[in-house]
């Protein structure tokens, strides 16, 4: 026997006050479900305090219209009574539980807590884990709306730092499986899953994941998998050692905020080993005009990589990327900071309201970041204050544009150290307007190549550093305007300031603020037309180019 006060009952609201007045004194205690099933005389109002472990609580013998098989099959909040009608129903608040109740053994890798997650999940609109590991054999689904689900920290590699949901070695999926899928797997046919709300979890593969033999990232093992989702979060989330972290696809009006994905072992089998730690996949078909309608992620990051993954990318966005807004992301030591491919999206409403701002890309051995416009002509895409280092020399291109046609802008931001092939490239495309944008320590900061309608004013120095290119490279461009700042410290920092080819037509042309002290050919080589110096070059005003401002 245990006291009311021992067990809680005083706590348990003045709805139970008449039905229990009886067994205020004494409560009965039993030492598993069994037992409690067992009870002889039991009736309603009466309480009993069940003592096995994870389970612990109080219940009350209620009536039962229905079977508490079908109510409650893991017995979490109802348990069946001896006597037919009654059953032993769990005294709570009615809102918050724990899978623990419904069987989830913790910190135990022989255990398999999935169905006691989702069990929990679907009873209790809130369902909180513990600090602790929840091994399971197959991928957890938490797919009803209007539920909760929180964890116990934001990012934990061994037991007892915060909560984990471990998908062990045992699993037979385990290397092709995703985690979590938050969502339906295929587009249902009534209501997206609505107001589901996930934070403060980490999510581990517990073996090297196995690249799908199709190459289609989105088929690939995800830590978490988020999908025919609308006006729900995900929040102080880590995924670990999954070839995709996160997948986003058919999401409406949701929020991914302070996240974290991390791989560092390389897959297993015969396919490509891709990776990505956000793959924002555009091309989901569910009745809007991109992948995913007003996507919002915040201050989420991606960091490492292993040598044997292909093309490894912090962020993809692939195919439509309309009406998503991007902010303050960060990648750390991996080749491709954030890529966004219109993969045949070109229709006007596809490439649209796309907005990046404060991405933090360091160390990117390709590219830093990677607009790739596949050949649309209506992309309206905004790029706000970027940082953009290189992994030492490895650096490809900082930033580059693509392929493609619209409205791209480009305000303020940094891009240093080394990219081959420029710290600025832009190619095969019309409608870029640069503004700010600081570019230092590079070997070639901006490379232009068969561009127009563009509207360049980059700003770029190096510090006791030489470079053989010049600070401006212009291929086959027209109808633009170029006006950089161009200054160096210390020994001649670039070959020439800017320099176009015969091909060039129609450029305006403004080297005012370039310092001809920075650069090896000095005056001469402010601005160049065919190696020529611009100011006596007769073919650079007969395509009609356009020089100036201060010329010398």
């Amino acid at each position: 026997m245990v006291s009311a006060a021992a067990v809680g009952i005083k706590d348990v609201g003045p709805a139970l006050a008449a039905d229990t007045a009886a067994y205020a004194g004494v409560i009965t205690s039993v030492p598993d479900r069994g037992a409690l099933a067992a009870i002889d005389n039991a009736e309603p109002g009466r309480l009993v305090h069940l003592d096995e472990v994870g389970r612990e609580g109080l219940f009350r013998c209620a009536t039962s219209a229905r079977s508490t098989a079908d109510l409650d099959p893991l017995q979490g909040l109802h348990v069946p009574a001896k006597r037919s009608g009654l059953a032993w129903v769990r005294v709570w608040d009615g809102t918050h539980g724990r899978p623990e109740w419904f069987g989830a053994r913790v910190n135990d890798g022989l255990a398999d807590c999935a169905d006691a997650l989702e069990a929990c999940h679907a009873l209790c609109p809130v369902m909180q884990l513990g600090q602790a590991d929840y091994f399971v054999r197959r991928t957890v689904r938490f797919s009803l709306s209007w539920r909760t689900v929180r964890g116990v920290g934001r990012y934990a590699t061994n037991q007892g730092q915060g909560t984990r949901i471990i998908l062990q070695q045992a699993a037979p999926g385990v290397r092709t499986d995703d985690v979590v899928l938050l969502g339906t797997a295929r587009r249902p046919t009534g209501d997206l899953v609505t107001e589901v709300h996930l934070s403060e979890l980490t999510l581990v593969r517990d073996a090297p994941a196995q690249p799908h033999a199709s190459g289609d990232l989105a088929r690939y093992p995800a830590g978490l998998r988020c999908a025919y989702l609308s006006h729900c979060t995900v929040s102080g989330v880590a995924s670990l050692e999954s070839s995709v972290g996160f997948h986003i696809g058919g999401v409406v009006y949701t929020k991914i905020d302070d996240c974290f994905v991390q791989r560092t072992r390389a897959g297993t089998g015969t396919g490509v080993d891709l990776a990505a730690g956000y793959f924002l996949d555009g091309r989901t078909q569910f009745g809007f005009p991109g992948g995913n309608a007003s996507l919002y992620m915040d201050r989420c990051v991606a960091a490492e990589q292993h040598a044997h993954h292909v093309d490894p990318i912090g962020l993809l966005a692939l195919g439509a990327f309309v009406d998503s807004f991007i902010d303050r992301f960060e990648s750390a030591r991996i080749d491709t900071g954030m890529a966004f491919r219109a993969a045949g999206a070109r229709s006007f409403a596809q490439t649209i309201d796309l907005h990046v701002r404060n991405p933090v890309l360091d160390g990117c051995g390709k590219f830093g970041l990677d607009l790739d416009l596949d050949a649309t002509a209506s992309a309206c895409v905004e790029i706000v204050d970027p940082y953009v280092t290189s992994a030492g020399a490895r650096g490809d291109r900082g930033i580059l544009v693509r392929d493609g046609a619209g409205l791209v802008t480009i305000v303020g931001g940094q891009v240093l150290g080394d990219f081959a092939g420029g710290s600025l490239f832009v190619s095969r495309t019309r409608g870029v307007r640069v503004q700010g944008l600081k570019i230092a320590q590079s070997v070639r900061p901006v490379v232009v190549v068969d561009a127009s309608g563009l509207q360049l004013e980059p700003q770029i120095s190096n510090y006791e550093k030489t470079a053989s290119n010049p600070a401006m490279s212009a291929r086959n461009v027209s109808r633009s305007s170029l006006r950089p700042i161009i200054i160096g410290f210390g020994p001649p920092s670039f070959a020439a300031g800017i320099d176009l080819d015969v091909a060039c037509s129609h450029v305006q042309v403004d080297g005012s603020a370039i310092d001809p002290a920075c650069l090896a050919s000095g005056v001469a080589g402010k601005v160049r037309f065919a190696g020529a110096d611009a100011r006596n070059a007769a073919p650079f005003t007969a395509t009609g180019n356009v020089l100036v401002g201060v010329t010398g």
